[in-house]
C-alpha cells in the first residue's frame, strides 16, 4: 500500500501527460487546416508530466531497464510511446522555426505526432493492468485517465489557442462542449467506481479504506470541473474583452488541473495487492 504523495511524480504525470497530448492534437488540427498556432505550449505541458514521472525512475540509468521490457511490459510500453510523442511533437516545434516550413512536410509530421500522442494515451490508460492489484486492473481506470485527459486537455487548448490569437469562437464552443461531456462521464465513472471498492478487499483490508474521502474528492473534481467550464463559455461572450477572456480561461486551466490532480492523488492511495 502507498499514499498518494508516495506517488506525487505519476499523478502529476497522469495529470499533466494526457492534457498535453489532446490540447497538442487540437493546435495540430489548427495548424492543418489553418495557420501555425503554438505548438511548443501543449508540448511543454506534456514534457514537464514526462520529466515528472521520470524522477520516479529513482535514477536516469533505470530508464534503459525500462525500455528492455517493450512488447510485454504496459510501463515499457508507456514510456516508448512517450518517447516517441515528445520526440515528433518537439522536433516539428524546432522546425517550424525554419523560414516558409512547406506544408506538404509539416501537415504529415503533424499528422504522426498525433497518432503518436493517441497511441501514448492508449498505452498509459493501460499501464495499470496489473493482476495483482485489483484496485488498480479495473475498466474505471483507463476511462477514468482518458476522460480527465479529454476534459483538461480541451480546457487547456483554450488558452493555448487564445495565446496564438487564433479564432475561437466556433471552436471554443465544442471545446467548451467536449469539456462538459468529458466532465458528466468521468464523475459517473469515479462514483460507480468508489462503490464498487466496498467489493474489493484482500486479508488485512477493504480497498474502502484506502479512501475514506473519495466522496468529497468526486465533490470537489465535479465543482472546480464546472467552475472551469462556465468561465470558458463565459469567455465566449462578445462582450468580453480580449485580456479578460485570456485571465478567465488560465483561471480555468489552474481549475481544471486542481480538479484532475486530485483525483490522480486518490488512484495511487488505492493501490492495494493482492494477499497481504
Amino acid at each position: 500500500m502507498t499514499s498518494g504523495l508516495d506517488n506525487l511524480s505519476l499523478a502529476l504525470f497522469t495529470a499533466l501527460a494526457p492534457a498535453g497530448v489532446v490540447a497538442f492534437i487540437v493546435l495540430a488540427l489548427a495548424r492543418i487546416f489553418s495557420a501555425d498556432h503554438m505548438i511548443a505550449l501543449p508540448f511543454a505541458v506534456a514534457l514537464l508530466g514526462f520529466i515528472a514521472s521520470a524522477t520516479h525512475l529513482g535514477t536516469p540509468a533505470n530508464a534503459l531497464h525500462v525500455f528492455a521490457g517493450v512488447g510485454t511490459s504496459p510501463l515499457s510500453n508507456e514510456v516508448l510511446s512517450a518517447v516517441v510523442f515528445l520526440f515528433l511533437s518537439g522536433s516539428y516545434w524546432m522546425a517550424a522555426f525554419k523560414v516558409n516550413f512547406p506544408d506538404a512536410l509539416a501537415k504529415p509530421w503533424l499528422v504522426a505526432a498525433c497518432l503518436a500522442g493517441i497511441a501514448l494515451l492508449a498505452c498509459t490508460s493501460q499501464a495499470y493492468a496489473v493482476r495483482t492489484v485489483p484496485t488498480w486492473n479495473t475498466p474505471y481506470t483507463p476511462t477514468n485517465l482518458i476522460f480527465a485527459g479529454l476534459f483538461e486537455g480541451a480546457v487547456f487548448s483554450q488558452i493555448f489557442l487564445s495565446a496564438a490569437k487564433a479564432p475561437l469562437q466556433r471552436t471554443g464552443i465544442v471545446l467548451v462542449g467536449l469539456a462538459g461531456v468529458s466532465l458528466v462521464g468521468n464523475i459517473a465513472v469515479m462514483a460507480v467506481q468508489n462503490t464498487a471498492l466496498n467489493a474489493i478487499a484482500n486479508n488485512e483490508f477493504a480497498a474502502a479504506t484506502l479512501a475514506p474521502d473519495y466522496s468529497l474528492i468526486i465533490a470537489f473534481y465535479a465543482l472546480a470541473g464546472l467552475a472551469a467550464i462556465v468561465l470558458d463559455g463565459w469567455a465566449l461572450r462578445a462582450a468580453t474583452s480580449t485580456r479578460t477572456r485570456f485571465i478567465m480561461r488560465i483561471i480555468a486551466g489552474v481549475l481544471a488541473f486542481a480538479a484532475v490532480f486530485a483525483a490522480r492523488t486518490v488512484f495511487y492511495s488505492l493501490h492495494m495487492t493482492i494477499g497481504f
